[in-house]
């Protein structure tokens, strides 16, 4: 996504964002927020999928969503159903290793990228 066309904070137009974090870690939160701006893109985190599908629904193209399957509630299928083809595709959705049902379910469902936790903290930059 560009910031073209998009209006400094404290106008009343938004830009959206190019990543969001579907996560309830205040400290990966942090993290991840802090990476998104030093590579110069605007991020948002909500922390249910109701919340993320509400704010990419209507993105073309749409945003990074980075999912934390730990995060409480989430339905991975209910995610996978709501998203676009193109979002689905440009979704990672990270956990812990010892998960490999839920890391294989993610990946069956059509989530474009699949990695443990470690990795995903590892990879964070180049996903951004």
């Amino acid at each position: 996504m560009s910031s073209v066309g998009c209006s400094s904070p404290g106008n009343a137009e938004v830009c959206p964002p190019d990543v969001v974090l579907l996560c309830n870690d205040l400290m990966l939160t942090s993290t991840v927020s802090g990476m998104v701006s030093t590579a110069g893109k605007r991020f948002s985190s909500v922390t249910t999928s109701a919340q993320a599908i509400a704010l990419i629904k209507d993105l073309v193209p749409p945003p990074k969503l980075f999912v934390d399957f730990a995060t409480p509630g989430l339905s991975l299928s209910a995610l996978a159903t709501e998203l676009s083809a193109e979002a689905l595709q440009r979704s990672v959705v990270y956990g812990p290793h010892v998960h490999e049902a839920m890391l294989q379910q993610a990946r069956d469902l059509g989530f474009g990228c699949v990695l443990s936790r470690g990795q995903f903290n590892a990879r964070l930059s180049t996903l951004i």
